[in-house]
């Protein structure tokens, strides 16, 4: 397994220090530097062992997706710069959580917006295969969004949507917040990518007391799972934090569970 860390290149020198493989940064926050700030931060990757792999936050809350201020020209318009940016940075994987942007809306039927929301992946898809780009679908908790949640239920919007770069991503914290089941994903089987942070408070999994990090290391291992994780969470000391989070993870990667 690689591990990463969700941070801008600010902190490069330290995730190379502590033995981080690559950083997981925001699209929308990179989208709102200015030209010279983008160079910088691509001059800054370019200079460090670790690269930026995968983009989050792919829009931004203002961007109402089901019903709202973004038709599909919009739409378009927008993926094409997000995406542009995603694969000038090196990046391979767009992840697409934007739970405020996906909301099924209080006018229409759950069954409408899903409707209307398969149709938002199958345009993001094919934007972002024109860059070369894997699409992640990201299962959010319900303080979060009101569709899509379970692990389960964003296996079959991947199916629905049936694109090749449309794929899924499976979060510890929503995992946890949503109470969802980790063996489900023994039959889920697929992901592209993982996220990880603290069930209690969202935090850096600097600790295994009181979570199920094993029992879903133990799941990840048993489907053949050998890609990226990114911690996602809240620190008061990165230093501090990210270290103990390394250590911790590469154990849990390294044990042999019954």
């Amino acid at each position: 397994m690689r591990f990463g860390i969700c941070t801008m290149p600010e902190n490069l020198e330290l995730m190379e220090r502590l033995g981080y493989d690559y950083i997981e940064m925001s699209a929308t926050k990179t989208m709102d530097l200015s030209p010279n700030q983008q160079e910088e931060a691509r001059r800054i990757l370019e200079a460090s062992k670790v690269k930026c792999e995968v983009f989050n936050i792919l829009f931004p809350k203002t961007m109402e997706l089901i019903e709202g201020n973004t038709d599909e020209k919009a739409l378009r318009e927008y993926l094409h710069r997000a995406m542009a940016l995603i694969r000038g940075f090196g990046a391979g994987i767009a992840v697409f959580g934007s739970g405020k942007c996906r909301r099924c809306p209080k006018q229409l039927s759950l069954r409408e917006a899903y409707q209307k929301l398969v149709g938002i992946y199958r345009i993001t898809g094919e934007v972002a295969g024109e860059y070369g780009v894997t699409v992640a679908i990201e299962p959010l908790s319900r303080r979060e969004t009101n569709m899509i949640n379970l692990m389960s239920e964003g296996a079959m919007l991947e199916a629905d949507v049936g694109m090749d770069n449309i794929q899924l991503l499976s979060d510890y914290f929503h995992v946890m917040a949503n109470h969802d089941s980790i063996e489900s994903m023994e039959y889920i089987r697929h992901f592209c990518h993982v996220h990880i942070a603290s069930g209690n408070g969202r935090r850096y999994p600097v600790s295994e007391e009181g979570e199920a990090y094993a029992a879903y290391f133990k799941t990840l291992k048993k489907i053949g799972y050998n890609g990226r994780i990114s911690i996602e969470g809240k620190t008061d000391n990165m230093e501090k934090d990210a270290e103990k989070a390394i250590k911790l993870l590469r154990e849990l990667e390294g044990k042999t569970y019954e």
